[in-house]
């Protein structure tokens, strides 16, 4: 928001004011939240005196798509002033954690699969392994390939039951991206060797692990409380951004908003 940095005097929009930069606020989908939040934000930056572009709604549901659009629209303009740049739709895979944001969320890398390191998974099918082994190989066979789960340090029988699964597959042809995060306190629990040399055997060098040195409880608070950075090199996901926001954002009205003139624009 526009007040970071306050603390040490440097706002966001006090350094937007000192470089002469105009500014785009962007907040997520809604109606009267949404235009709360903006407001805190505008009145800062107005402050400082420095010259708001533009707005664009983030993340706004499809059915609220037209309503969003019709009424914000009209209330900035009438209001403030200040046009409505872009609405964008929701598209959920774009906050879908990689496997690389999780290498990044618990300052680790990946123990086998590394190639696999931008593949996504969705928050919602995250899966808490506390069955036995039997259970756990019929779930991996009645879930969505791409499932992440999750199991303690402990369950020797889910990691090898887990890589198991992965090379039945494999053999058979069958698809399975599934990934396990393996989770364990530091100082306390600690893979055993013998299953480290199963995870890390060559001929499952790209079955997806990854050990978080965490409680299972604070592992899965983490995930679900993180929001997933566009990565320059996960190059699907900033393809899939870039093709989903660029027809939602007026960008002839943003240039003509702002101090940028026609020759350095080309």
């Amino acid at each position: 928001h526009a007040g970071v940095g306050s603390i040490v005097g440097a706002s966001n929009a006090k350094i937007a004011s000192m470089l002469g930069a105009d500014c785009v606020l962007v907040a997520n989908g809604g109606l009267g939240s949404t235009f709360d939040e903006l407001e805190l934000n505008r009145v800062l930056c107005e402050q400082h005196g420095v010259n708001i572009a533009g707005i664009v709604i983030n993340k706004v549901k499809l059915d609220k798509y037209e309503q969003t659009k019709h009424y914000m629209g009209r209330a900035f303009m009438d209001m403030w002033g200040v046009p409505l740049l872009g609405v964008i739709p929701d598209r959920p895979y774009l906050g879908c954690p990689a496997l690389a944001d999780l290498e990044r969320l618990f300052k680790t890398e990946m123990v086998s699969g590394r190639c696999h390191r931008f593949r996504h998974y969705k928050i919602p099918d995250l899966n808490l392994v506390t069955t036995s082994l039997s259970r756990f190989l019929e779930n991996m066979r009645e879930k969505p390939s791409r499932t992440l789960y999750i199991c303690h340090v402990t369950r020797d029988d889910i990691i090898l039951g887990f890589l198991g699964e992965y090379a039945r597959r494999r053999r058979h042809g069958e698809p399975f991206e599934a990934a396990l995060l393996v989770s364990g306190r530091e100082g306390k629990y600690d893979v055993s060797p013998e299953v480290m040399d199963m995870i890390t055997d060559a001929t499952l060098s790209d079955v997806p692990v990854l050990i978080a040195r965490h409680t299972t409880h604070t592992a899965m608070e983490l995930i679900a409380n993180m929001t997933p950075k566009l990565n320059i090199h996960d190059t699907g996901r900033v393809e899939t951004a870039v093709k989903h926001y660029e027809p939602f954002i007026d960008f002839n009205l943003l240039l003509n908003r702002t101090k940028v003139t026609s020759a350095e624009s080309h």
